[in-house]
């Protein structure tokens, strides 16, 4: 008889689960000294904020803000200014505006120096007047007319042209703001700034109720502002 024995019956290896890793996962490995993790990455639906950062607009219908809401022109364009500092600006445009208005009066001594003095009663009891000095009336009508023409001009050239083309009027300037097209972000143009000025004096006859508008708008616009699609942002002081 042979003294060898029979092996022994080993146990069956169990087949890898499929899918399963080869090897236990490793953990994320800590940041060295001085490093951070990665960058974080912008959450979804987030645009990227010109004044620094991302911005996520709240959630609408569609996913984002409406045009022209201020959730949309602030995420997208700056702060949008307050009721304070637009009157602030406008009071400060109105100032520079009375100027011109101020000069015109430099006409009226004119017209007073070129009107007749009375000279006495007749005989009948009728007011005698002296001779009237054509030339000194028509100087003063003249500086009149023409202070008048300087400050439409002025008026133009700085609520309209200016603030058409640039977004700033002298007043806005000072202030620090801006007035942009609430969709787009870029100066609405003389033609729309003047249709937006022509409105604003229109309506304000009615208890100056354009620029009150804002108080209680959603966006903050006036009624002049919805009519050509502006409003007014904040932005560094020239």
């Amino acid at each position: 008889m042979s003294d060898q024995h029979p092996p022994e019956p080993t146990s069956p290896q169990t087949p890898p689960t499929p899918g399963a890793p080869a090897s236990a996962p490793q953990p994320y490995p800590a940041p060295a000294a001085g490093q951070g993790y990665p960058p974080q990455q912008p959450p979804p639906g987030a645009q990227q904020n010109p004044y620094g950062g991302w911005t996520t607009a709240p959630a609408f219908s569609g996913g984002q803000a409406p045009p022209e809401s201020v959730p949309y022109v602030e995420a997208h364009f700056g702060p949008v200014a307050s009721f304070g500092d637009r009157v602030l600006a406008l009071l400060i445009d109105t100032a520079a505006s009375f100027l011109p208005l101020l000069l015109m009066l430099a006409g009226i001594p004119f017209i007073v120096a070129g009107a007749p003095d009375r000279t006495g009663v007749d005989e009948y009891g009728m007011t005698t007047y002296g001779d009237t000095n054509g030339a000194l009336i028509a100087v003063g009508i003249a500086v009149i007319v023409l202070f008048w023409l300087v400050g439409v001009g002025f008026q133009l050239w700085n609520r309209v042209f200016r603030m058409g083309r640039r977004g700033q009027s002298i007043g806005k300037s000072v202030v620090g703001l801006k007035l942009v097209d609430a969709r787009t972000g870029a100066p609405i143009g003389a033609g729309s700034c003047f249709v937006r000025e022509l409105v604003s004096g229109v309506v304000n006859s009615a208890v100056y109720l354009s620029y009150l508008w804002m108080l209680w708008d959603d966006n903050r616009q006036t009624v002049a502002d919805k009519a050509v699609h502006s409003t007014v942002i904040k932005v560094p002081k020239a």
